[in-house]
């Protein structure tokens, strides 16, 4: 079995993106408002709530990150706010639709697949991923399998469609609570939203997608998105984004319509 520990150097580095680790005096504030923390004084992760697994040979393995699961820490946590409300309001997600039920075997699918299945592991050197293709290709499909297999892994994960996103920040208004929903969107540690295309066109929704994109960017989340759309069509706020190679890639699904040449829609959109 390969130990797991907190790299040294990384133990006194304050930083927001997720691969990195903070000071535990630090961990009340950078978990100040989330429904889920780590045990502060938790022996196995010093408060971080998150571990890289070693190889056989000793070394760490920067590219894998994990939940603490010492007992009460953060995968516990976790565990327990997805058997809450949180998990009831977790939208449209597919849970047949997984990495296991995907049809590697259709061309053109191979790159999109390969880049879905490092995120939701962990071993991508990006934290932000847009699929592009035709309708009907498996972009819905593998959006699904990387929601699920996240929270298999005890992160907190939310699939949304765009035109349902904007449609929940608009009745919200009516409550007064537009700023608790987008905060819930900004901390989610997996964000996953397809149909993005140019559905929202008043200033307000344009303001509310900047704003929530910014927040997820400067504080390292996982964000992943499939459209219909070229990546060339789409706002230049978010293709900028998608497009920066520090931290995002984007991929296209080059499988044609799978709905149309098998007559059924069991893959997704």
């Amino acid at each position: 079995m390969q130990r797991i520990e907190i790299p040294e150097k990384y133990r006194s580095l304050k930083s927001t993106h997720p691969l990195q680790t903070i000071q535990s005096s630090e961990v009340s504030s950078e978990w100040e408002g989330m429904p889920y923390e780590p045990l502060v004084d938790c022996p196995k992760c010093h408060g971080v709530g998150f571990l890289h697994p070693r190889y056989s040979d000793g070394r760490v393995n920067f590219r894998i990150v994990s939940p603490c699961d010492y007992p009460g820490c953060l995968k516990d946590d976790v565990l327990r706010y997805k058997q809450g409300d949180y998990a009831a309001g977790s939208g449209v997600l597919q849970p047949v639709q997984t990495f296991d039920t995907f049809d590697t075997k259709v061309p053109g699918v191979a790159k999109a697949y390969k880049m879905a299945y490092d995120i939701a592991e962990g071993m991508g050197d990006y934290i932000w991923l847009i699929i592009y293709g035709n309708p009907g290709c498996g972009k819905t499909h593998l959006l699904n399998a990387i929601a699920n297999r996240v929270i298999e892994r005890g992160f907190g994960a939310r699939y949304v469609l765009m035109a349902d996103l904007l449609s929940e920040l608009r009745m919200a208004i009516k409550t007064n609570e537009t700023d608790e929903k987008l905060q819930e969107l900004k901390r989610v540690p997996y964000l996953l939203i397809d149909e993005v295309g140019l559905e929202y066109g008043s200033d307000w929704e344009k303001q509310k997608v900047d704003e929530l994109l910014t927040a997820r960017w400067a504080n390292g989340r996982f964000t992943i998105a499939a459209t219909n759309l070229d990546i060339e069509q789409l706002p230049d706020r978010i293709r900028s984004r998608f497009k920066d190679k520090h931290l995002s890639r984007y991929v296209k699904n080059e499988a044609a319509d799978y709905r149309v040449s098998h007559g059924s829609a069991k893959r997704g959109k």
